[in-house]
């Protein structure tokens, strides 16, 4: 399965899920405001989130530990997402492996393992065992050009993209969507611009 084929069926399988799961989520939700564009590619950039990984929004006793909204709707979110950025880690992984440190897989690559642990950190705030990567880099797509693999990886950031806009259409909650709300912004910003100037 290609990475723009997984990401169309990880949506469907989402939508599938939350039209058959139970809803109920009250929590208020604040949506912080994307990043704004950057010039060049500024990679080290960090969520709006403290060190527990979240705004201090939804804690109990400031212990980081979430008690409130985390449905069953948000908890298939969370999974569909940090596979996802697991997944084009190690596409990127496979590139960098294939082609040498190029631009600009190097740099992404440390961003896509900074989105997933970002999402790890919404597990371990809710005392959540973190799920682990079904993906490596014996099945992941492999590539016989920079460039071939730079066209794929623009689809791949537009999925992406997508694939939170679909969530963030959902109640969350606010460390949750702040976590999906950056996510996003890096790979409108700086990931996507980045992919179609090498194609």
């Amino acid at each position: 399965m290609n990475h723009i084929t997984y990401r169309s069926v990880a949506t469907s399988a989402f939508i599938a899920f939350v039209s058959i799961a139970s809803t109920g989520c009250n929590d208020s939700v604040t949506p912080t405001s994307p990043e704004p564009p950057v010039l060049g590619y500024q990679y080290g950039q960090t969520n709006n989130l403290n060190a527990n990984g979240n705004n201090g929004s939804n804690t109990a006793n400031g212990t980081g530990v979430v008690t409130q909204g985390t449905t069953a709707e948000v908890l298939a979110a969370m999974a569909l997402t940090l596979q996802d950025e697991y997944h084009a880690e190690n596409i990127y992984q496979r590139v960098l492996a294939d082609f040498g440190q190029v631009f600009p897989f190097s740099p992404i690559v440390n961003a896509e393992q900074r989105h997933s642990a970002a999402i790890a950190r919404l597990y371990r705030n809710r005392s959540l065992e973190v799920p682990t990567s079904d993906w490596n880099l014996g099945n992941v797509p492999r590539f016989d050009s920079v460039q071939a693999a730079c066209a794929a990886a623009v689809q791949a950031e537009i999925d992406n993209i997508a694939l939170y806009d679909t969530f963030l259409d959902m109640e969350l909650p606010t460390d949750v969507r702040n976590v999906f709300t950056n996510n996003r912004a890096a790979s409108l910003h700086n990931h996507l611009p980045a992919f179609e100037a090498c194609r």
